[in-house]
This record gives structure tokens, sequence and C-alpha cells, in this order.
């Protein structure tokens, strides 16, 4: 049961709940801009919309949402009360308004503009510095010396590289750091944030979580301690084989290490749903279970993308697309949207009911949003999924323009639930 989300040392929800508003309202705004960016998509063109869009994703709709949560998961693992509350408020203005200013600068194509750059990748940097001091100090405090708090840690430290990178890339063309193009830099960058900050970061959560919502015990911890060094020792090969620009036979073996890591992550959490005493998924673990299908389907492209091979010349665009598509909007996305509905009510549940057990007649965390509505965008989300990848791959924008709109009514029926959630009011009735 969720009983596991709970503790003494649960920072205050004030903390917490305002990144999930953000953060799917954020979402809503992704799912706009998809569709006024789908002729950039189409053509695989890398221009200010997709980087616009990007960062609003990346940013706006995962990085705000994994703060919340992991504001709230960090007292949980490392048996610690947050380091500072504070901070972690300022964090989350800055990035909220970063976030804006650097996408909206991205998007409408004002790089020139420093004044917009700069602010905004300057209060994204203050962002997430306040969020590693608020990490590496809750983890200095702990007695829990455990593979979960390294992952965490290890993760932030990824998200300060990627942020430092950014920085770099936006100077490096005025004071020429290094020899190296920006969009070589910017590979290092993406793999840095997408791998290094998320994917570390995904496997360290869910393999605390997954189990204990699956209801699975003994599982074999082998294959989360090779995750953990196969996933960081291929991303720092595939980093030097991209700034050196290796041959090909250096990146296939980065990327295989890398696949390596990931499967192992995979096994882990496979062998807890075979093992897991509730049988019957709700939907939360519905869409975790499907994000993990995307998880294979994004490995799949990953590697034809390292392969490059010949036969398939003329998609290798499509496949690069269709492997960030694949990893930012299914997996990371599909995660996202199940895991909320397994942390958020049991979070606002606490908050309203925890004291009342047992005296009053309470509502469970389950009862406070719509199954219905998170049923309807369940499919819609799965139907996304489908029509974007089938309209990169056959390079048609209306297909991408369908998959935004039904990407914009899962946003907004995920959005719906998650104001449900947030503005639920007390409705315990005094037992006889």
């Amino acid at each position: 049961m969720q009983a596991g989300l709970s503790t003494k040392n649960a920072p205050s929800p004030s903390v917490v709940l305002p990144h999930y508003a953000a953060g799917a309202i954020f979402f809503i705004i992704a799912s706009v801009l998809l569709f006024f960016a789908s002729e950039n998509l189409a053509n695989t063109f890398i221009g200010p919309k997709i980087l616009g869009l990007t960062h609003i994703l990346v940013l706006g709709w995962i990085t705000v949402i994994i703060f919340g949560a992991l504001y709230q998961l960090i007292p949980v693992v490392m048996e610690v009360k947050l380091f500072s509350e504070p901070l972690a408020h300022i964090s989350f203005y800055t990035l909220v308004t970063g976030t804006v200013l650097l996408s909206y600068t991205f998007w409408n194509n004002y790089i020139n503009q420093t004044i917009y750059l700069q602010t905004g990748g300057t209060l994204i940097f203050i962002s997430v510095i306040l969020f590693v001091i608020n990490v590496l100090f809750s983890a200095l405090k702990t007695k829990q010396k455990t593979l979960e708090n390294l992952f965490i840690v290890t993760s932030a430290g990824w998200l300060l590289l990627t942020v430092l990178l950014g920085i770099f890339i936006t100077l490096n063309p005025v004071l020429h750091f290094v020899p190296k193009s920006n969009l070589e830099l910017l590979k290092i960058h993406v793999n840095f944030g997408l791998i290094g900050w998320f994917m570390m970061l995904v496997i360290g959560v869910s393999s605390t979580l997954l189990p204990m919502f699956f209801i699975a015990h003994k599982l074999n911890r082998t294959f989360i301690h090779l995750a953990y060094y196969f996933t960081n020792g291929g991303l720092i090969f595939l980093m030097l084989t991209l700034y050196f620009d290796t041959n090909i036979l250096f990146k296939i073996t980065a990327g295989l290490i890398l696949v390596a890591g990931i499967i192992f992550f995979i096994k882990y959490n496979f062998d807890a749903y075979k093992k897991r005493l509730r049988k019957k998924l709700d939907i939360g673990m519905k869409l975790s279970v499907f994000a993990f299908v995307l998880l294979f389907l994004t490995l799949i492209f990953g590697i034809f993308s390292v392969l490059n091979i010949e036969i398939l010349t003329e998609y290798n665009s499509s496949i690069y697309a269709a492997y960030g598509i694949s990893l930012i909007l299914g997996f990371f996305s599909a995660l996202i949207l199940g895991q909320m509905y397994k942390t958020l009510p049991f979070i606002v549940w606490l908050k309203l009911y925890q004291d009342k057990v047992g005296k009053f007649k309470i509502p469970m965390p389950a009862h406070i949003y719509s199954a219905k509505v998170a049923d309807w965008h369940y499919y819609s989300f799965i139907t996304a999924i489908i029509i974007i990848l089938t309209g990169v791959f056959l390079k048609e924008s209306i297909l991408i323009k369908i998959s935004a709109v039904a990407f914009f009514i899962t946003a907004s029926l995920y959005t719906f639930n998650t104001f449900k959630i947030l503005f639920h009011k007390d409705k315990s009735e005094l037992l006889n």
C-alpha cells in the first residue's frame, strides 16, 4: 500500500503539491505547441520550435513534477527530513519562471536577445543548484547508505552537469572554449539530461516504488546494482566517443553498455511484475507497465540510431526523432501519468485524513479522483503515441497534428484529475 510513502519526516504539502499543478499545466501547453510544431517534427528539423517544445516537456512537464515527487520521496528513502523547505519553494518558482522564459526564447528564435536567454538560463541554474543542495545535504544527514540514495544523488549530479553544459553551449560560439559545434555539444547535453538525470533517477526511484505497489518480495537486487554501474559507465563512455568523434565501433560499444544497464533495470521490474501479489492492476500501474513497453521500444530505436544501418539511411532522421519521442513523450510521460495516481492522492489523503483514521468514516485515496477520466486518458495516451510515431516515420504532419489533439485530450483529462485531487475537500463523517 502507499503507506510506504508516509513518514514523520515528510515535508509540508505546500512544498510538493504546486509541482504537480504546474507540471500538469505545462503538459497542456506542450500538447498545444506540438500541434504547431508538427511540420518541423515531420521533417525532423531541429529548429526553434522543436527546441522550445523540448524544453517545455523536459523542464516544465517532467522535471517540475520530478522535483516535487522527490521532495516527498527523499524523506521516505533516506529517512531524514528534507534539508530545507524554503530552498525547495525558491527552486520551484525559479524553475517555472526560467522554463517559461527559456522555452519562449527558443520557440520564437530570440536567441540573439540575450536578456531572455540569460535570464531564463540563470533562473534554471539557480533552481538546479538549490535542488542539488537539498538532495546532497539531505543525503549527508542520512544513516541509510542504500543504492536508492546513490541513484538519487548521482542523478542530481548529472542534472547539474546537464545545466552547466547547456550554459556552456550558449557561450561557446562567442567565447570559443572548445573547437566543437553546438550540434556536437548538444548531443552530449541531451544524453546527460535524458540518461544521466532522468533515467538514473527513474531506475533508482522505481526500483523502490514499483515492487512496493506491485507488492512483490524476494527480488534479486543484483540486477539493480548492475543497472547502476552499466548505465553510468555506458554514459561516460558514450560522452567520450561523442566528444572525440571516435569510430563507430566505440560508439556501438558505449551504446551496448547502456542498453545492458537498462535491460538489467527492465529485468528487475519484470520480475517484480511476475511475482506481484496484487494481480489486478489499477490505472496507475497499467500506465506504469505500458511505460516499460515504450522503454523497450526506445531501446530498439536507440540501437538502430547507433548502428546507422545503410539500408535504413533514408529513415535515420525519423529513427532519431522516434527515439526522443518514445523516451520523453512515451516512457517518461507514461511513468509520470501512472505514478501520479500512486503518490498525489495519498499525499492529499494524508494531509486531510491522517489524524481521523478510526474516528471518522473517510474516503480511500483512490476515491478522490475520477477512475473513469483516468481510463479515458490512458487510451487517448496510447492512441497519441501510436499516431505520432507513425506520423514521424511517414513524415506526415497531419498525423502529428492528430496526435497533438490526442495528447491535448490526455493532458486535459490528466489535469482535471490532478486538480480534482489538489482541491479535494474533507469529506469525513463522524462514526457513531
